[in-house]
């Protein structure tokens, strides 16, 4: 782990850790890969969905009740209803499920509640440090995940990812950095989620994708995280040629979810 990090994501990932043991004994390794092994699990395509679409950007909307910069954004949190409103304005092409407990007060819980109210494909956003999650994600109904460069060695994210793969489980690998890119390239990634939000002093700086998309090959679909907040945004980005962003925050603190995913992707709607 990089020891610049900003303090508040340190103590999450201490944090992780003990609650992975919690969940470690109620569930144990071995009990949970016999449950996956019993699932009727249909795969959904997360990169299929968010490739760039010959119209628009690709959209990820995300369900999270808050931040540890900002606490609660939105107290009324039903992620049922939250992810039917997404599906519904029908600019939605995956769902990214936030499922920390204690600074986003998640659950891994609502990847099922998501998973069961609509057939978009699922990511869970979380801080993965342990092969564990990376069952339990697929056991609670994730169809990708979040791994994020800067928390993890290049042998972990090597690691982690080949158990992702033999899962079936599709990976978003996410960057800040050129370093963090080099890290992850060696792993020969198909996604990259390019985060405008620096993990180490909290400030978004939307222009950090256009200055890192050059070391990014052709091939690989690039995500920009964090900052997103108008149309101006999506036009920006849309002229960059990334294949897709992800929302969050600025749906979560809107009364009407589905106006306010118009007024982002179409304003003239």
């Amino acid at each position: 782990m990089n020891d610049n990090l900003h303090s508040v994501i340190k103590k999450i990932v201490e944090e992780k850790i003990v609650q992975i043991n919690k969940r470690k004994e109620v569930l144990p390794k071995e009990q949970l890969l016999k449950k996956i092994n019993s699932l009727d699990y249909q795969h959904r395509n997360f990169k299929n969905a968010i490739v760039k679409k010959q119209d628009r950007i690709s959209l990820i909307a995300e369900c999270k009740k808050a931040t540890p910069i900002k606490g609660v954004i939105r107290k009324n949190y039903d992620v049922s209803s939250i992810v039917k409103d997404y599906y519904e304005s029908n600019m939605v092409d995956a769902i990214s499920v936030l499922t920390e407990e204690k600074y986003f007060y998640g659950d891994v819980y609502h990847l099922v509640l998501a998973r069961q109210t609509i057939p978009l494909p699922l990511l869970r956003k979380d801080f993965i440090i342990d092969e564990y999650q990376i069952y339990e994600s697929l056991y609670y109904g994730a169809d990708a995940i979040l791994l994020i460069s800067s928390i993890l060695s290049e042998i972990q994210l090597k690691q982690f990812y080949n158990i992702a793969k033999s899962l079936s489980l599709e990976v978003i690998f996410e960057v800040h950095t050129k370093d963090d890119i080099d890290k992850v390239l060696n792993c020969e990634p198909e996604i990259i989620g390019i985060n405008n939000r620096n993990l180490i002093n909290f400030v978004v700086n939307i222009y950090t994708v256009e200055k890192l998309i050059k070391f990014i090959p052709k091939d690989v679909v690039i995500i920009a995280e964090s900052g997103i907040s108008s149309y101006k945004d999506i036009k920006y980005f849309t002229e960059l040629g990334i294949d897709a962003v992800l929302v969050g925050t600025y749906f979560m603190v809107s009364s009407d979810i589905k106006q306010a995913v118009k007024s982002l992707m179409c304003p003239q709607i």
